[in-house]
């Protein structure tokens, strides 16, 4: 009975740990890098974009989740939180964003999704986030 008692313990420690690290990532919106061959695209006219956004509507700072690698050619998803911004301005930079984005093509292609959702189980075990303040 005891070793019944003891096996049950184990399982269910398993599946409780097991649920703790599968978390939830969610932005309003994020740009998915991906290669086509050769590598992905430079993320330099995204950058200028938020710099730009940022100095003309006077923010201290705009921060994104830089998440990867995804693939062996580099592949990356940059999350946008927009936790800084007013509702016109979520909407402004995400009007931005959709511009920009099909803009990007020299390696690869870069796509926006909105809203962007993924559960971290379903990511490469080697994936690290990190954090890019503009």
């Amino acid at each position: 009975m005891k070793s019944l008692f003891t096996i049950l313990i184990i399982i269910f420690s398993q599946f409780v740990y097991a649920q703790q690290k599968d978390s939830l990532l969610s932005y309003p919106i994020a740009v998915r890098f991906q290669s086509i061959c050769c590598g992905v695209p430079d993320e330099t006219p995204l950058r200028k974009m938020v710099l730009s956004f940022k100095k003309k509507n006077r923010l201290k700072h705009i921060a994104s989740y830089h998440i990867g690698p995804l693939g062996r050619e580099g592949e990356y998803i940059v999350g946008f939180p927009l936790n800084e911004m007013t509702q016109k301005q979520k909407k402004n930079f995400i009007k931005k964003i959709k511009i920009t984005v099909p803009k990007l093509k020299d390696k690869g292609k870069a796509i926006y999704e909105e809203p962007f959702s993924v559960s971290t189980q379903n990511l490469p075990s080697n994936l690290s986030i990190e954090r890019i303040d503009f």
